[in-house]
């Protein structure tokens, strides 16, 4: 099996690919008060975009998470879904969602090949909901994971909750109870510092409070049952559900860095917080074949700068729009 190794020897097998960059909710700490409802989407097609993923397939990618903004927006999600599960070596396909738009979708899109599935949730009171994202669709959400629960499609259905003082931070120890008793896997994400977020300590909750106000003997998931990635798995003897947590201020986890993020109009991130990338859209141009794109990609990706070092400048230092690179 081929396998893509950066500088610092730290092997990447994991794509993600943002699809769109608009969203159907205003998350501040995703959205900023600077992003406007109208914004040009100079996004790549369907067959380019299937290009680059068949190409990273080819050089070791073997997992792809289609993200957004909100990656239900796009037409063409459930084709795009099951042409990449038609590709050689990839044996993972994802999908990151606010699940307003996913219970209709569900069905065509686990027949096309997803399976696995993360829904964004910070709350489960309604009010909250609204003040957090703009939006009153907690109903909405809500079911849409009762119903992907009920599929049998999922080993585990993967909640992502960015923790915030004085928002949502008095559910925590509601919410892990709720995910225990569930087949959920509650992601508990420290707030960052995102462009327009207003990310600041007052708003700020380090996983040591997340875990005190938990408040239960927790225990480590196997490391041969716990995916490489940011988050460290926890569960309860005896519960369906598990625990994580993804710590990127208090807890740096750089050094076991798998992945790639791809814009969607084009851009190959190496790194959330490195405010660089590559345009990949002049490789696409002209008649190159698959071979030379991947030779190119290769070029840049073993080269110094795309990937950050594990030691350089904190990420507070660096201000991504998460909705436009795909978390």
């Amino acid at each position: 099996m081929k396998k893509l190794i950066d500088p610092m020897g730290r092997h990447i097998n994991y794509l993600r690919v943002s699809l769109i960059k608009r969203c159907n909710l205003r998350c501040g700490y995703c959205y900023g008060p600077e992003m406007t409802h109208r914004e040009s989407e100079d996004q790549l097609s369907l067959p380019d975009t299937l290009r680059l993923i068949k190409t990273f397939a080819s050089l070791g990618i073997t997992k792809v998470r289609f993200t957004g903004g909100e990656p239900l927006l796009r037409r063409e999600i459930v084709d795009l879904v099951h042409q990449t599960s038609l590709l050689s070596g990839i044996s993972m396909i994802g999908l990151t969602t606010n699940g307003l738009l996913l219970e209709p979708k569900l069905p065509s899109l686990i027949n096309a090949g997803l399976n696995r599935l993360n829904i964004s949730l910070d709350t489960l009171d309604r009010t909250v909901f609204r003040k957090v994202t703009g939006v009153n669709g907690f109903d909405r959400v809500y079911s849409a994971i009762t119903t992907a629960e009920q599929s049998g499609a999922f080993d585990c259905i993967k909640i992502n909750t960015v923790v915030m003082r004085n928002i949502n931070d008095h559910e925590i120890h509601r919410f892990a109870l709720w995910a225990l008793e569930r087949k959920i896997d509650l992601r508990l994400i420290e707030f960052m510092p995102t462009r327009g977020s207003g990310w600041g300590q007052d708003l700020f909750v380090s996983e040591d409070e997340i875990r005190n106000q938990i408040g239960l003997m927790l225990e480590p998931l196997p490391v041969n049952n716990n995916s490489p990635g940011p988050a460290r798995t926890y569960t309860l003897p005896g519960a369906p559900g598990r625990i994580s947590f993804i710590s990127a201020i208090s807890r740096n986890f750089c050094h076991k860095c798998n992945r790639l993020r791809l814009t969607s109009d084009g851009v190959l991130l190496g790194c959330l917080f490195l405010n660089k990338g590559i345009d990949l859209k002049p490789v696409l141009a002209g008649n190159r074949g698959n071979h030379e794109i991947a030779r190119v990609i290769r070029h840049i990706l073993t080269a110094p700068g795309l990937r950050r070092m594990p030691e350089e400048t904190s990420i507070l230092r660096a201000n991504p729009f998460m909705r436009m690179v795909g978390g």
